[in-house]
């Protein structure tokens, strides 16, 4: 189980930091959080059945969880943007600074179900399978949760973007 738990860290650690940092808000924090949840991973006797990636994303899930639970010893500490700590901005051919943060915004603004499913989706590469096993919860929940996030965030593009981009 070892080698497969570090080749999904390998394979997944942008997604599994990504939704770290969406829970919470803090790169410093997320990054505690995903090392907390290898670290029980790793000394864990348990051996699930099935695919381990649900799994997985469910430990970094909780791991980051108690990361915001214990947050309260930093009174008045302002949440950073979920986006601290990615890569750089995609290539402007492809989409502006602008555009860029304006997305970022939007996903940032959502409440934190439908951010977690967008970003267990799009970061985390999770198929809706995966995404229910991971957040313990029925398959049709998890895509309605990520359907009505994607109509919320097409709605505020639509808006930034203005009349003259509808066409």
């Amino acid at each position: 189980m070892r080698e497969a738990i570090e080749r999904i860290y390998w394979e997944r650690r942008q997604g599994l930091f990504t939704l770290a940092l969406a829970i919470t808000r803090c790169p410093g924090r997320a990054e505690d959080a995903v090392q907390e949840a290898f670290a029980r991973l790793w000394k864990s006797q348990a051996r699930p059945g099935g695919d381990l990636v649900p799994y997985v994303f469910a430990a970094v899930r909780n791991a980051a969880i108690d990361q915001v639970r214990r947050q309260d010893a930093v009174a008045g500490a302002q949440p950073a943007s979920i986006f601290n700590g990615f890569p750089a901005d995609p290539p402007s051919e492809i989409i502006t600074a602008e555009e860029h943060r304006t997305v970022r915004e939007a996903v940032e603004s959502l409440p934190d179900e439908q951010r977690e499913a967008v970003v267990m989706r799009i970061y985390g590469n999770l198929t809706f399978d995966e995404m229910a096993k991971a957040l313990g919860e029925p398959l049709q929940t998890v895509a309605s949760r990520y359907r009505r996030a994607i109509e919320k965030l097409s709605e505020k593009m639509k808006r930034v973007a203005g009349p003259s981009h509808d066409q």
